[in-house]
Parts: C-alpha cells; structure tokens; sequence
C-alpha cells in the first residue's frame, strides 16, 4: 500500500439493482438487455446487481447481455443495443462510458427505453432514458478532502461508498418516466439494503448461489 494514496471505490452493484428492479417492474416483453464496456470484475458489480434486481422484480424476464470490449466505441454500443432491441428487449441498461451513449440513441430511435449509467444520462434523450444508475464520485472525493483537512487522512487504505453514504442510487428525474408505484418500491428497497436486509450480488458467483 502506498502510503499517500487512498483508494475510492463504490458498491455500484446497489444501484445496479435498483434500476434491475425498475426495469423489471418496466417490460412488456419480458426481456431486458444489458450491455457492459470489458468484461472485468467493476462491470460485473452493474452486470450481476442489475441482473438480480430484474430478477427480484419478474422472474419471468429473460437477460440478454454483451460486452462491447470498449469504452468509447459508441458505434459499436449502438449495434449491440439495435440487436438486442431486435431480440425483443425493451429495456437496456449500459455500463460503458460512451458506448452507452450510442446504445441511448439506438433507444431514441427506436423509440424503446435505455438506463444510464454512473450520472443522470436523461438529458441525452429525456423519453427514452428511464433512470441512470448513479454513482457519485464527488461524495468519495468530498469525503477524502475533508479527511485530509482534518488531519484523519489514511494514506495505504480504501473505502467503500454506497447507499448509506448517498453515494449511489437512482436520480430525481427517475420520476418522469416512472409510476410512484415503481418508485415507492424502490425507496422501500433502499431501506432494506440500508438495513442490510439484501445482499447484492456483485459477480457471477454471488449471483448464481442467489439464483438458486
């Protein structure tokens, strides 16, 4: 461990199940689709928390899912997605950086619905972003600032951010496009993995013992 370096990471996998629920809750043609940038262990926390939340909500959905093996290949996002809507998913969550920016505009056009990802992505198609699963690296960054400025700064040590600290969750706009009902579930579901009444799953592993 260096000493001067701390290290931020986030349980993406909870706000991943959060969007997996509204998604769930969402389909009419009980398929979703996930699309994710490499296939390394941070993509699978979204892969694996929004599997289990769709699965949580409509155990009938059946889950497409990709790797782009990119982070920027927006073209490559929008084939992928343009498949899957194809295949009959109405819902695809990306976690890609710009890939799912491509993937948000196959939605757009094909007038389906996308779930973005790491900030509220709704302003890149307002009707067609459903929620985004976010992940708010300025709270770990405020939090690690303060530290220091205090004088309790841990140099050599990690810390984990997620929904007891805000740091993740769904965004404001969610509302737009999705009923109170939905919505109402989803905060109830917020308490529940507060109280750590839910585990979420955040690899392959941790999904099929759940699965089970």
């Amino acid at each position: 461990d260096i000493k001067n370096v701390k290290s931020i990471l986030f349980n993406s996998q909870e706000a991943a199940y959060l969007v997996g629920l509204i998604a769930g809750k969402m389909t009419e043609t009980n398929n979703v689709g996930f699309i994710g940038g490499m296939d390394i262990p941070v993509i699978d926390t979204f892969k694996y928390g929004y599997m289990a939340g769709v699965k949580k909500a409509n155990s009938n959905v059946q889950i497409q899912d990709q790797f782009a093996n990119s982070f920027t290949d927006q073209a490559k996002g929008k084939a992928i997605a343009n498949q899957m809507y194809g295949q009959g998913a109405d819902i695809i969550f990306i976690a890609g950086g710009d890939v799912g920016t491509g993937a948000i505009e196959a939605a757009k056009e094909k007038n389906k619905y996308a779930i973005g990802v790491d900030r509220d992505q709704s302003d890149l198609a307002p009707e067609n972003v459903l929620t985004s699963a976010i992940k708010r690296v300025d709270a770990g960054v405020f939090e690690t600032v303060k530290s220091y400025v205090n004088g309790t700064f841990e140099g050599g040590t990690t810390t984990t951010y997620g929904l007891e600290e805000n740091a993740v969750g769904v965004p404001d706009t969610t509302k737009n496009l999705v009923s109170k009902e939905i919505l109402d579930l989803v905060e109830e579901t917020i308490t529940k993995l507060k109280n750590k009444e839910i585990t979420v799953p955040k690899n392959k592993e941790e999904y099929n013992a759940m699965v089970k």
